[in-house]
């Protein structure tokens, strides 16, 4: 006897790169509907960046009926469910404090330097529907599909939630593996993460995963804040607890800045450079044209008509710090 199992989207989220998708000087958010679907045609989030489950949500998606799909834009979980009137049931109850946690890592060795990202050392950027409860208002929520937000210093988590959710994640998965764990971490109580002990601990637990890549954190709950739910839950039935499906399904997006930066064009054959007067963006696709008439600032050299202006790539940037002012101007260096 046949029979189907029926699979739903319970939410999705997109991970765009302006890197990738912004074409020259035109951005992707300023695009049309059609210009924006036609970027997205060569477009593979996962050239740059990857999304792993944590242990325990890998079991909790087995254990629950729920499927991970990744595609070229993001990901995706699915529910398996079963119809109910007018409505999608899952098959097994959704819980309202159910948490799936997701790593995400970067793959391509060049990311930070076309990724506008702030370095630091002991906080991680978190995507979530659920403020914890370190962390203080106002508290940026991972954005909506339709929000135009980038990926700025408002998702870094302060350094003591950081450390509590990393202790967090990694109980969770000690009790779920049931053998040792080799990580220091799995010795620390609660009560440690105050001690200067038990910060040193977790702080070098993170950073081991950031030397495998790791930026930071998605953490859906099944029924968020402020009305950010990814179901409904019905308990009218004593017998029965019932979590349904949404419709339309909770879309969400992370959208990293591309980063921005002084242009400098370097001539060795006679020992000259031209630095652009502001800032200009890094893109794989397009070409931003150079005027030296309103792009440099300063003399330019009588044989200016000659030189060709290339758009840098993303393998050679370079960081000065004025010892005056203190201030940091990052340069893509130009060899023509």
């Amino acid at each position: 006897m046949a029979f189907r199992i029926l699979y739903k989207t319970l939410f999705s989220i997109d991970i765009f790169h302006s890197y990738f998708l912004d074409d020259g000087s035109t951005s992707f958010q300023s695009m049309n509907d059609n210009e924006k679907q036609q970027q997205l045609k060569n477009y593979n989030f996962l050239e740059a960046i990857d999304v792993i489950p944590s242990y325990a949500t890998h079991r909790t998606l087995n254990n629950h009926k729920l499927v991970l799909i990744k595609d070229a834009k993001g990901f995706t979980v699915l529910s398996s469910v079963e119809e109910e009137a007018d409505k999608l049931k899952s098959h097994r109850f959704l819980d309202d404090n159910l948490m799936l946690t997701f790593f995400l890592y970067k793959k391509d060795y060049l990311f930070e330097n076309y990724t506008e990202l702030t370095k630091a050392n002991n906080q991680l950027y978190y995507f979530s529907n659920s403020k914890p409860a370190t962390e203080a208002n106002p508290f940026s929520y991972i954005p909506l599909n339709s929000s135009n937000d980038l990926v700025t210093t408002d998702f870094l988590l302060t350094e003591e939630s950081t450390r509590q959710l990393w202790y967090n994640i990694q109980q969770k998965n000690i009790n779920l593996k049931n053998e040792k764990q080799l990580d220091l971490i799995a010795e620390i109580s609660q009560d440690d993460l105050i001690t200067d002990k038990g910060k040193l601990i977790i702080e070098q637990s993170i950073q081991k995963e950031r030397g495998k890549g790791l930026l930071g954190i998605i953490e859906l709950q099944m029924i968020g804040d402020n009305n950010m739910d990814l179901i409904e839950i019905d308990i009218s039935d004593p017998n029965e607890n019932k979590s349904f499906l949404l419709d339309p399904f909770p879309a969400f997006k992370i959208h990293f800045d591309n980063k921005k930066t002084i242009w400098k064009y370097i001539k060795k054959s006679v020992e000259n450079e031209l630095e652009t007067s502001s800032v200009k963006p890094l893109t794989k696709n397009g070409f931003i044209e150079i005027d030296p008439n309103t792009d440099f600032s300063g003399a330019l050299p009588a044989d200016i008509d000659k030189y060709m202006f290339p758009n840098p790539t993303a393998n050679t940037i370079k960081q000065v710090t004025d010892e005056n002012t203190n201030i940091t101007t990052t340069y893509s260096e130009i060899f023509i």
